[in-house]
């Protein structure tokens, strides 16, 4: 018979929800989707993930916000990425994390959440 699991691997969550893998490490460091860290890998409880599922996963207002572009402030990025804001601007500047400014000054910056996501994507390939 199948037996459940216990843990489940970002790709399988992925895969089980219909949410790109980068989407979900975005709404693990969100803290939307709980998360455990076992060694260097996340792992999401079956519980959580149940939680999450039946939640998020499907409500309507919740697809209509994800088809909307969103933007951060370089403030918002360093505390979803528990980087300082010093660090934000510095990936900024060199390119590696993708944004624009609307004004000059340092708190103009606005990155997407694409290029956040694959900024944390490209992070994750290096760690995992």
């Amino acid at each position: 018979m199948g037996e459940k699991k216990e843990l489940y691997t970002i790709k399988e969550v992925s895969e089980l929800a219909g949410i790109s893998e980068p989407e979900i490490i975005r709404l693990v460091m969100l803290k939307k989707l709980k998360a455990t860290r076992v060694g260097k890998a996340i792992r999401i409880k079956e519980k959580d993930m149940e939680f999450f599922l039946d939640n998020f996963v499907g409500d309507e207002e919740a697809k209509n916000l994800a088809s909307e572009p969103v933007l951060y402030t370089a403030e918002q990025v360093s505390k979803i990425l528990k980087l300082s804001i010093d660090n934000i601007w510095n990936l900024l500047k060199t390119g590696k994390l993708k944004g624009f400014k609307i004004r000059e000054g340092r708190s103009s910056w606005r990155i997407p959440s694409d290029s956040l996501d694959e900024f944390i994507e490209s992070r994750t390939r290096k760690t995992v």
